[in-house]
């Protein structure tokens, strides 16, 4: 008559549970790493569009807005600067700097970095970060921004499918265009 298991079945049922948790402990792993890549990418895309989002409100809201044209019968300007003046008087200056490949604003003299990753080329081609029409030179009708924002390689998925370029795009007029 048998008591119980011998000291081999034991040692066998011990190696094949410590191979099934090593195997659980890596899938567990694996989801927990995904999830905190996927979560971190959702937010610099959220980020991405709450700063356009931002700047086309600082636009409808503003009074005076730079760079203004060479002459007066200049309508368009290409720019990597947009210079606004808000209605409180503060002078907010949202420049591409094409060396860090980010996207910095400064207001009232205090500069900080708001988005990482603007390589503003697309497909190859070089796009330029805003675009300002005028109507005779001096009243702004139209601002354009059009950012080319790559992905965090860090906090890249598989479903990203390789960290293709986010096009961030918006067309904006001032409210005293409007009425």
């Amino acid at each position: 008559m048998r008591r119980g298991f011998s000291v081999i079945e034991l040692l066998i049922g011990m190696a094949i549970g410590a191979v099934l948790l090593a195997g659980l402990f890596a899938s567990i792993h694996s989801s927990v790493d995904a999830y905190q890549r996927s979560a971190a990418d959702g937010v610099n895309r959220l980020t991405s569009r709450l700063l356009v989002e931002r700047i086309a409100l600082l636009v409808r809201t503003g009074t005076s807005f730079g760079p203004l044209p060479a002459s007066a019968s200049t309508n368009e300007v290409e720019s990597d600067t947009l210079e606004i003046t808000t209605s409180s008087g503060q002078l907010v200056t949202i420049t591409w700097n094409s060396v860090d490949e980010t996207l910095e604003m400064d207001v009232d003299g205090t500069s900080a970095t708001v988005l990482g990753g603007v390589t503003q080329l697309s497909g190859g081609t070089s796009i330029t970060p805003f675009l300002l029409q005028y109507e005779n030179g001096s009243t702004l009708q139209r601002v354009t921004i059009n950012l080319a924002v790559i992905p965090d390689p860090e906090h890249a998925t598989r479903m990203d499918g390789g960290g293709e370029t986010v096009r961030l795009t918006a067309s904006i007029m001032p409210r005293a265009e409007l009425y």
